[in-house]
């Protein structure tokens, strides 16, 4: 890209209970591995990402985008709330075996609303994933939410449907497909938003260069 181009910026945040798969569906996408046992996070963790897709008019595009696994735990929540502002798309996971995961996304919906004043930050996708698909009829568990229920949410709430999923069953490359395909609809409702400092920069660096190619004739 020209230094009159930089490449665009998206901040995307995930969130919902603890215990939802979050930082599981976060390690899978960094290192490919997936933790059997359930790893609480503590705080934030942060990934980055460069996502290239072919937009609706047809033109390739770049994005840098900035993953941030933030705790679900109830303690945590002040802290995490912090990392909303600035968010260009939010990844709201839910268990689909545990009817109260799946309760608590209004709850989520509600922090985001208090955290975010969509008329001073830029907007923001709101993305329903229901994940631990593969647990469905495995000994002792079984579906407690229905995609019916999760999509009915979605008109409520405004949000996008992301679909079901197992973190544990798909690989890297597979989840870092589904991940893309979030980030495509996140820019087609957010747009082309970059980074303000760069494109200052950008901008001055090419005032410069105009100034010093300036030829003056007497």
């Amino acid at each position: 890209m020209s230094s009159l181009n930089p490449p665009l910026e998206y901040k995307i945040i995930l969130i919902g209970n603890s215990g939802v798969g979050k930082t599981s569906f976060f390690r899978k996408l960094s290192t490919g591995d997936f933790a059997e046992t359930n790893i609480a996070t503590i705080g934030v963790e942060k990934i980055s990402f460069d996502i290239k897709f072919i937009n609706n008019n047809n033109e390739p595009k770049k994005i840098d985008v900035s993953l941030f696994d933030t705790a679900g735990q109830e303690k945590f929540r002040a802290l995490t709330r912090q990392y909303y502002k600035g968010t260009d798309g939010v990844l709201l996971l839910y268990d689909i075996t545990d009817k109260r995961t799946f309760e608590n996304v209004e709850m989520w919906i509600d922090s985001l609303n208090e955290s975010i004043d969509s008329n001073k930050d830029s907007k923001y996708v709101v993305i329903l994933i229901g994940n631990k698909k593969d647990l469905i009829n495995v000994e002792n568990f079984s579906r407690q939410v229905s995609e019916e229920e999760a999509k009915e949410i979605c008109q409520k709430f405004n949000m996008k449907w992301g679909g079901e999923c197992s973190t544990k069953d798909l690989s890297k490359d597979e989840l870092l497909k589904l991940f893309e395909s979030y980030t495509k609809e996140i820019y087609d409702k957010v747009g082309e938003k970059t980074n303000k400092k760069q494109k200052i920069k950008n901008v001055d660096q090419h005032k410069q260069k105009k100034k010093c190619c300036a030829i003056k004739i007497v």
